[in-house]
């Protein structure tokens, strides 16, 4: 549950349920969530929570010079006087490591104690957002702190560290006399020098970033400008973060509108559960942008989350896609207009848009065109409502093949792109117990393929798949703020796969996935937490940054990991 706060960044949820429809419910959740009197019986009422782990492989470290630059250490991301503050300063490249870099790797670690809601960071570097994530949501006052890290890999930004550039971040946090948790925040950026062993990695020679901006029903398009590109770009890649709030804080259990004026009491968000953001290039559709289905520490439940988040929480998934048709029209030297554009938003979405562009080391100017953009202005889709026992099944489909081509005139030649995607979208939500219940099991995947040739001749191709299963159970009874009780249960999986190839011919390249079970229920009777308990398994399988087979499962019960086998084990 992202917080309600002053930009309207998202509301609480109880299973599912929004809890503006429970006025009351909204001011005291806290209190009954974290504050209430403890029920010494069974069920299981949990205590303090063990320190969260990360699943996924860590950022590997070359053996090689470093050094390290702090951009915080123990900031607090609230002043003495409970307002929020961010970290801020300048970042030049180390002296005794100025580059070529075989890495750059930024490393977080984040305390916190108290009670409070799950809260967004981020880091911005010059005009780019280098990092965008969440926070965990501590447990409640008067237990111990929670400790977590983190890292990211900065390398492709390394064209954007480079030279001296202002920097800004932390957490966006609020505090009151009953949220009182403050996170204090450790940042570093390390950076390791390139050796024969360890050659600099090819990366973006130019990273124009735009910082972020805000969608909502009123204004469902955001705008950002392009200004300074490079006159001889040669590949285009869009990095896009989208970021759900309020009634697009769980986008995929959102319902038709139909459906949602049927049970007016359980305040079902509306406009369906299929979500893009058409995206455009001085007005020309270049693409459709989506989302991994992130669900914050305190989503659906609790419980779920204490105290292994969801897949991609700390640190939210980013998607790329190639947009070197659209080279052409970038070297000009003008000012150019990126749009996203949301046809069925229900809540808000941010949008965190980066440019990462490759140019011509031996031609100050290329040229091009775009020669192809069969890019749908909607997907096909279908919705269909049906009764069933107790209930309805909402069940919607949607499908997307959009191609996009163009040439680049550069010093190897006219070089034609052509970048194929899809998408294939089904999300079943069975809707019972007067809007209080929902099942919901969705399926969304696709691929990208971009194949780019000089005189007919296949110069480089590379194809990227993904599949983002998911299912959740949530159940809401709420008779008043004093007697409820929440549950639920999420299986979520990332699978990702990268292959290069010929365009016809594909050879894996790196491949993973991410499993994550979890379920958690929170009950009071009469002011009595008399339930407030979690277990869940997570499991990656696949390989790390330098293609090295990885495994590392972790399971957890009443709060506390109960296993957790890796291999190959940390060092």
């Amino acid at each position: 549950m992202i917080a309600p706060l002053g930009s309207g960044q998202g509301w609480l949820l109880l299973g599912g349920v929004r809890v503006r429809i429970f006025t009351i419910v909204l001011s005291l959740v806290l209190t009954w969530v974290f504050a209430g009197a403890v029920a010494s019986a069974s069920p299981v009422v949990e205590g303090d929570t063990d320190n969260p782990v990360a699943i996924a492989p860590g950022v590997s470290r070359p053996d090689t010079p470093h050094c390290s630059v702090t951009l915080a250490d123990g900031f607090r991301s609230n002043a003495a006087d409970g307002s929020p503050q961010y970290y801020e300063g300048t970042l030049a490249p180390p002296k005794a490591c100025p580059g070529p870099w075989a890495k750059v790797v930024m490393d977080q670690t984040v305390t916190v104690r108290g009670r409070q809601y799950d809260r967004i960071g981020d880091l911005r570097i010059g005009g780019t957002e280098v990092w965008w994530g969440t926070t965990q949501e501590p447990s409640g006052e008067g237990r111990r702190a929670i400790t977590y890290h983190f890292d990211k890999d900065l390398t492709p930004y390394s064209a954007l560290l480079r030279t001296p550039q202002p920097f800004h971040g932390g957490i966006e946090n609020y505090t009151s006399a009953i949220y009182t948790g403050v996170y204090a925040q450790a940042v570093t950026l390390t950076y390791y020098q390139a050796d024969r062993r360890h050659p600099a990695p090819e990366a973006p020679d130019h990273v124009a970033g735009f910082g972020h901006a805000d969608a909502t029903p009123a204004a469902p398009t955001v705008h950002f400008t392009a200004r300074d590109l490079p006159r001889n770009i040669t590949r285009a890649y869009l990095e896009v973060t989208l970021e759900g709030h309020a009634c697009d804080e769980q986008w995929f259990d959102d319902v038709p509108d139909d459906v949602a004026a049927k049970y007016p009491a359980a305040g079902l968000c509306g406009k369906g559960p299929y979500r893009e953001a058409n995206f455009a290039i001085d007005g020309t559709a270049a693409g459709s942008a989506f989302t991994f289905p992130h669900i914050y520490s305190g989503g659906i439940v609790p419980q779920l989350w204490r105290p292994i988040v969801a897949i991609d929480t700390f640190s939210l998934h980013a998607e790329t896609y190639d947009v070197t048709p659209f080279a052409g029209r970038l070297v000009d030297g003008g000012t150019h207009d990126l749009s996203f554009s949301f046809p069925d938003i229900g809540g808000e979405f941010t949008v965190v848009p980066t440019l990462l562009l490759y140019t011509d080391k031996n031609r100050a100017q290329t040229s091009g065109a775009l020669t192809r953009h069969d890019v749908a202005a909607a997907p096909a889709r279908q919705t269909t409502v049906k009764d069933i026992s107790g209930g309805v099944n909402v069940t919607v489909t949607a499908h997307r093949d959009d191609v996009t081509a163009g040439y680049v005139d550069t010093s190897a030649g006219r070089v034609y792109t052509r970048v194929e995607r899809t998408r294939d979208y089904r999300n079943s939500d069975d809707v019972t117990g007067g809007g209080f219940t929902q099942h919901v099991v969705q399926a969304d995947s696709g691929q990208q393929t971009s194949v780019s040739t000089v005189d007919g001749r296949v110069r480089s191709a590379a194809k990227h798949t993904w599949s983002y299963p998911l299912t959740t159970d949530a159940t809401a009874n709420i008779t008043d703020d004093q007697n409820l009780r929440i549950s639920g249960s999420v299986d979520m999986t990332q699978v990702l796969g990268d292959f290069t190839g010929d365009g016809r011919n594909w050879r894996p390249a790196r491949a993973s996935r991410e499993w994550l079970a979890s379920s958690g229920v929170l009950a009071r009777t009469n002011g009595v937490n008399t339930e407030a308990d979690g277990r869940s398994k997570t499991l990656f399988t696949g390989s790390d940054d330098l293609g090295r087979p990885y495994f590392h499962y972790v399971a957890t019960e009443h709060g506390l990991i109960t296993e957790n086998r890796e291999l190959p084990p940390r060092r």
